[in-house]
């Protein structure tokens, strides 16, 4: 399970822009929660079963504001910031598709594994994708 959580945070890395090791920066766990954005916001134009878009909603701002209060992450600004990840998730896909490039397989298969993923295993694919986590 853990490998399969790595590869599909991975994935999600690569639909917004790099911006190298995870820091203590507020930019850092930004880009996580529009990461988890794009997955929804993709598996949406993908035909993903709305319950299924539900559940990871659910678990990934789950698993995410108990991250950001772990490691002194601000959460103002996390309803947009996932808002937007969405956006870009949708518009991603439709770029794929447009290209001739299936993007759909990797974002649904995403969406499984993330949906019921513990807290303990989303930290630890952050810590192994980003090489560590950040100091508290």
């Amino acid at each position: 399970m853990l490998i399969r959580l790595a590869a599909c945070v991975v994935g999600i890395a690569a639909l917004a822009p790099a911006h190298g090791q995870l820091s203590d920066d507020q930019a850092s766990f930004d880009l996580l929660v529009s990461s988890a954005g794009a997955t929804n916001g993709g598996a949406q134009n993908c035909g993903g079963a709305a319950p299924d878009i539900a559940q990871h909603r659910a678990v990934v701002t789950k698993n995410l504001k108990q991250f950001a209060q772990e490691f002194g992450y601000k959460l103002d600004g996390y309803d947009a910031t996932f808002a937007a990840g969405q956006a870009e998730g949708r518009e991603m896909m439709i770029e794929m598709r447009r290209t001739g490039v299936d993007g759909c397989t990797g974002v649904l298969q995403g969406l499984q594994t993330e949906r019921s993923a513990s807290y303990e295993d989303f930290k630890a694919t952050v810590a192994e994708v980003a090489d560590g986590l950040p100091e508290k």
